[in-house]
């Protein structure tokens, strides 16, 4: 207390003490935690990172569900706004994109909050915080990827992207299942390092040693098995094209047909590798590919001077019902894609899914709104969302494709997997982004895609990474950004059939069902 005199009257004053220690925990590890992705791949990180979110969720005095929740939300700031930073450098292409990164980073940062929640919640049930986290953060995780602002980009699987060796698990659970091991490894070794009372050290120890060595000891036996059969899988030759088409000039009609001489000089390079497949990138032809007859006269030419279908991103439109076709009102404009042989567009469109809100879409809001924000930048889109799963066949082989980031969700791979595809296209552009943290990022999720299904990707970027990933999970051509480039791949097709193909996402599940069983049943026994 202090007094202090005013009006020849003594008040007294409280006086504030300095924020506890503790609450600088979290957001220091959540940046530590954000070192562990790609590019940077500070992998040790992945594992000590977490440490002060654990330390703060650990505290011998216990902790308040509301306090763990507010913790876990400074861990989720900090992590995701470190990690996301580049979203806030599109302010060249829309006024909306600080807006969207702190609203992305303010949504996301519940990943961390949720999962202090659930620790806190099960520690009141005697259920240590060491076992009750990496079930939470990967149940939390899981959620997140649903609904219209389903993120799954920078999931703690993520980590392990640039380490074959470390993701051969994910063809059994996927990328949670990798999430799981990382989260699991790092509170396991947490505990070893700070033990409760009641902990026996060397059971955690024997404990931390299996955890430790199961993942590396199935990647380096998984891998070398399969550099075995490698030989013996048939294969598809593709060539990704990467034009290297400034964004600020894409849509520009004065730069289109230097957009096209530049598709059809790399295209026509690979006409002496006879691929059976080219791909062009998203949005490749700058307009709509089925009502301009400049572009598919283009498109079919090319291909029959290759002797080979290209695939390409464009605009598309479809008219409303009812509608004269008069005006843009009429129609519903999706991202497409679209195989063109040599005569003709080939049945089968697919329209990207999963759009990026704001960008593409605005999510939630009336039509009248969202007009609003389109109107705030040239690059604000309203897109209709597409249906439906669309495969395509090459050389008898099927194949899909996810457009932009859709990659970055496993159950959209896992749908066209579970459509006939053999082998997985990506197209995108990410021009937007950037000598940034962002392409790096953005590519190294095909990785983990691979191995989940045991398929050959090829990436087609406008501005790069182009390149391929085979079905062990290792880039076998990545290309430099910001330059036009070539990558021509032969494709194995392996035919394999994986857990995670089959069974899908029940590493979360099973997680969420065990941290809500634990929780239930746990003693009044202090974690």
């Amino acid at each position: 207390m202090t007094a202090r005199a005013r009006g020849g009257q003594a008040t007294s004053v409280t006086a504030r003490g300095p924020i506890a220690s503790w609450w600088w925990w979290p957001p220091a590890g959540g940046i530590l935690f954000a070192l562990s992705y790609p590019p940077l791949d500070l992998l040790p990180l992945a594992i000590l990172g977490l440490w002060p979110f654990l330390a703060f969720l650990d505290r011998e005095e216990g902790l308040r569900p509301r306090a763990a929740f507010v913790g876990g939300y400074l861990f989720g700031l900090a992590h995701f706004g470190a990690l996301l930073y580049w979203i806030a450098g599109l302010t060249g292409f829309s006024v909306m994109a600080v807006p969207a990164y702190v609203a992305s980073v303010l949504v996301l940062a519940l990943n961390g909050a949720l999962t202090g929640l659930a620790v806190a919640l099960c520690r009141r049930r005697g259920v240590s915080a060491a076992i009750s986290f990496p079930l939470a953060w990967t149940a939390v995780e899981w959620l997140r990827s649903y609904g219209d602002l389903g993120f799954t980009w920078a999931v703690a699987g993520d980590t392990l992207a640039s380490f074959p060796i470390l993701i051969q698990t994910a063809e059994l659970g996927g990328v949670w299942l990798l999430t799981l091991w990382v989260t699991g490894l790092s509170a396991t070794l947490y505990r070893l390092a700070r033990p409760l009372p009641s902990t026996s050290r060397a059971r955690v120890a024997v404990l931390a040693a299996i955890l430790a060595a199961a993942v590396p000891v199935y990647g380096a036996l998984r891998l070398a098995q399969l550099e075995d059969e490698y030989s013996a899988w048939p294969t598809l030759r593709a060539a990704a094209i990467q034009p290297n088409i400034p964004q600020e000039v894409k849509w520009d009609p004065a730069f289109v047909e230097e957009t096209y001489r530049r598709l059809a000089t790399l295209s026509l390079q690979t006409a002496e590798r006879e691929p059976d497949l080219v791909v062009w990138p998203e949005s490749a032809v700058p307009g709509y590919l089925r009502y301009d007859a400049q572009a598919r006269g283009l498109v079919t030419g090319l291909s029959r001077t290759i002797e080979a279908p290209i695939f390409t991103g464009t605009n598309d439109a479809d008219t409303l019902a009812g509608a004269s076709g008069d005006g843009p009102a009429d129609y519903r404009v999706f991202n497409a894609a679209y195989l063109v042989s040599g005569d003709s567009i080939l049945p089968g469109r697919y329209a990207k899914r999963r759009l990026v809100p704001i960008a593409e879409r605005v999510p939630f809001l009336p039509s009248l709104l969202s007009g609003f924000f389109e109107r705030l930048s040239d690059w604000t889109g309203q897109f209709a969302p597409g249906e439906g799963w669309t495969t395509w066949t090459v050389e008898g082989a099927g194949f899909g494709v996810l457009i932009c980031y859709e990659s970055v969700f496993p159950g959209s791979s896992r749908a066209l997997v579970l459509n006939g595809a053999d082998f997985l296209l990506n197209i995108t552009n990410d021009a937007w982004f950037g000598r940034t943290a962002a392409p790096y990022q953005h590519a190294s999720h095909l990785t983990l895609r691979s191995v989940e299904h045991r398929v050959s990707f090829l990436r087609a970027a406008n501005t790069g990474i182009s390149g391929w990933v085979d079905p062990l999970g290792r880039y076998r051509e990545r290309t430099e950004i910001y330059v036009p480039a070539v990558a021509v791949a032969d494709l194995p097709v392996p035919g394999i059939e994986t857990v995670y193909t089959r069974w899908g996402p029940w590493v979360p599940l099973l997680s969420l069902l065990s941290l809500v069983l634990l929780c239930l049943v746990g003693s009044r026994r202090r974690g």
